[in-house]
C-alpha cells in the first residue's frame, strides 16, 4: 500500500519553515512518495517553487470559528495516512479537529516545530501543549528544542530533524568587474528578532569600499520603517539596498562576496546553511545548530560579541581568502546537509509510526 503524505501550513510566504515544507515536499515528491500540500489560507509566494506535480489545496479560511472550514479542512485531511504540520499556530488550528472529529486517533499526525526563540521563550500555553501531547510525534529542528520538549513532557515520541537547505543545482558564478569592491548580503524578514540595528552598525563604519544588500519582507511594518528611517539618520542610504520583494534568494546569493547574519537567537539559523549551499563565507553570531556545527571547521565565521570591529576585521580576511574558503565550503556541506539523509530521517519516522507495532 502507497503511504500518503500531507504537509500542512498557513500559507506558503517567504520564511524559514516554508522553505523547509517546500524543499521536504520536493525531495519526497522526487524520491515517488505520493505527498500532497494543504494551505489553511491562499497562495503564497513560494507555491510556484514546488513541483507542478504536487497537489495543493487551499482552504482559504477567512474566519477561524466558521465551522465550514474545518469541515472542508477535515475532508482533506483525512484523505491521507500521514499528516505533517508546520508551525504552533497551524498546530493550534488543526487541532480543533482532534476534538471534533478524533483525526489524531485516525491518522498520523507529525508535528513539527520551528520556533526560533526557544532559549529566550520557553513557556507555553496550555492548548497548544495539549495539541502536542495528542499528535504522533513531535519533531524539533534542533537539540534545543528537543530537549526542551523532552523536559516538558510534550510527547513521548519526540525526533529531531536538522534543517536543511537544498544546493542550487545550476550554479552560476558570477564575473566581478570591480575586485576591490566587498558585496555583502543579509538575508531575513524585518523583525526585531533579527537585530537588524546592529547591522546598521556595522555597515555604518565598514570602509567605503564595502556595499550592502538585506533581502528581507517587511513583516513588522514599524520596525521596518524603524530601520528605514534609521538608514537616513546615519547618512548610509549610498551603502546599502534593501529588496523586499524576493522569491528564491539562492538564485541571488552567487552575486555576493561575504554573508551576513546578526540575530542574537535563532535555533537554525536557515540563512546560514543558504549561505553554506552556495559556497558563500558568512559572519554570524554564536546562536544555534548550525553555528555548533559550523565552529568545529571554520572558527573565523563565528563571532562571540557584538563588537562591531571584530565583526568588520573578520569580513576583511573573509573576502581576502574567499577562493578558499569556497572550496572547503563546499566539501563541509555535503558531508553535514545531505539531502539523501535528510529524506530518510523523515520516511523513517512515518513509517515507525504507521508501524502497528509501535503504536
Amino acid at each position: 500500500m502507497i503511504m500518503k503524505i500531507v504537509q500542512v501550513i498557513d500559507r506558503l510566504e517567504v520564511g524559514g519553515a516554508e522553505r523547509v515544507l517546500v524543499d521536504l515536499t520536493n525531495l519526497l515528491h522526487e524520491s515517488n512518495y505520493a505527498v500532497s500540500v494543504v494551505c489553511l489560507l491562499e497562495e503564497g509566494q513560494l507555491d510556484a517553487q514546488l513541483a507542478s506535480e504536487i497537489p495543493v489545496t487551499y482552504i482559504r479560511r477567512k474566519n477561524k470559528f466558521n465551522p465550514i472550514y474545518l469541515f472542508k479542512l477535515y475532508k482533506e485531511l483525512n484523505k491521507y495516512d500521514v499528516i505533517h504540520i508546520h508551525l504552533r499556530q497551524v498546530l493550534r488550528y488543526v487541532s480543533l479537529l482532534f476534538y471534533l472529529t478524533g483525526l489524531h486517533k485516525k491518522r498520523v499526525v507529525v508535528f513539527h516545530d520551528h520556533f526560533g526563540k526557544i532559549s529566550e521563550h520557553k513557556s507555553i500555553g496550555n492548548s497548544i501543549k495539549l495539541a502536542i501531547k495528542k499528535c504522533s510525534a513531535y519533531v524539533g529542528v534542533s537539540e534545543e528544542l528537543v530537549s526542551w520538549a523532552k523536559e516538558e513532557g510534550l510527547n513521548s515520541k519526540i525526533y529531531k530533524i536538522a534543517n536543511i537547505i537544498r544546493k542550487n543545482r545550476t550554479l552560476i558564478k558570477t564575473e566581478r568587474t570591480n575586485h576591490k569592491s566587498v558585496k555583502v548580503v543579509s538575508v531575513g524578514n524585518f523583525r526585531p528578532q533579527k537585530n537588524y540595528e546592529y547591522l546598521l552598525d556595522v555597515i555604518k563604519r565598514s570602509p567605503d569600499h564595502y556595499h550592502f544588500t538585506i533581502y528581507g519582507q517587511a513583516v513588522d511594518i514599524a520596525y521596518f520603517e524603524k530601520i528605514k528611517t534609521q538608514i537616513c539618520n546615519f547618512n548610509i542610504t549610498n551603502k546599502v539596498t534593501i529588496i523586499t520583494n524576493c522569491k528564491d534568494i539562492k538564485a541571488e546569493l552567487h552575486k555576493y562576496d561575504i554573508g551576513i547574519h546578526t540575530a542574537k537567537s535563532e535555533t537554525g539559523p536557515l540563512v546560514a546553511i543558504e549561505y553554506l549551499s552556495e559556497n558563500l563565507p558568512f559572519v554570524g553570531y554564536n546562536t544555534g545548530e548550525v553555528a555548533d556545527k559550523v565552529k568545529l571547521v571554520f572558527k573565523e565565521f563565528i563571532q562571540y560579541d557584538f563588537e562591531v570591529t571584530n565583526w568588520l576585521k573578520q569580513m576583511d580576511l573573509l573576502f581576502k581568502n574567499k577562493e578558499e574558503l569556497e572550496a572547503k565550503i563546499e566539501q563541509f556541506y555535503n558531508q553535514n546537509f545531505s539531502e539523501e539523509t535528510y529524506v530518510k530521517s523523515c520516511v523513517s519516522i512515518y513509517e515507525e509510526l504507521l508501524s502497528p507495532t509501535k503504536r
